[in-house]
């Protein structure tokens, strides 16, 4: 398993920098891995999917992520798949004079928090399928493993533009990285793409006002 030692040793051969392992650079060394890693966090990939449970509260329209979970993508009540809308289209139907509760039917990403419509007037047990945050590892994860080309080419992008200002070297790591992610995603659509199951609807733009 590749750890994120081997990563950095790595991308100081590629760069040909040793003051990248031990000198002045290392930091921006550190600081760039970071940075590719956010970079392509929201992205799925077979690796980063991530499946849990929430509960719903009576009275309470919005429920945390399931832990670990960065980016939810599709949520289901007893299996089946409940349309995503906008967030403006639930705040839009919630401004009327009788409340609506009951199971939630729609939900909207809510800055980190599911928004459910109608507002759940029992504990409901709901399925949440999406993108784990992952992190930069402390020693290794999927991203300096199965992620390894993609991180390693994003993190010279970041060190030649911002560091060592060499655009040559920039445009052969943009290579790097564009060949990266088309294996990826490649490798991703052919696992299947939806965490759930390939059988389930892309989430719509199913408007609640209008239909």
């Amino acid at each position: 398993m590749t750890a994120i030692a081997d990563l950095k040793t790595r991308i100081v051969l590629e760069t040909n920098r040793d003051d990248l392992a031990s000198g002045e650079l290392a930091q921006a060394l550190t600081d760039s891995i970071a940075r590719a890693i956010e970079y392509h966090a929201d992205e799925l990939f077979w690796f980063n999917r991530k499946a849990g449970t929430v509960n719903t509260v009576n009275g309470t329209a919005t429920a945390a992520l399931p832990a670990g979970m960065r980016v939810p993508q599709i949520v289901t009540y007893l299996g089946s798949p409940l349309p995503k809308v906008q967030l403006d289209a639930i705040e839009s139907a919630y401004n009327v004079t009788t409340p609506v509760t009951g199971i939630p039917t729609q939900w909207a990403e809510d800055e980190g928090l599911i928004h459910f419509y109608p507002t759940p007037d029992a504990v409901y047990a709901m399925g949440v399928y999406g993108i784990a945050d992952l992190g930069v590892p402390a020693s290794s994860n999927e991203w300096t493993v199965e992620g390894l080309d993609l991180i390693d080419a994003r993190a010279r992008i970041i060190l030649y533009r911002d560091y060592l200002r060499d655009p040559d070297g920039m445009a052969l790591a943009k290579d790097a990285e564009t060949e990266a992610l088309t294996k990826l995603r490649r490798e991703t659509r052919r696992r299947g793409t939806v965490p759930l199951t390939a059988d389930l609807p892309v989430p719509s733009g199913f408007n609640i006002v209008t239909g």
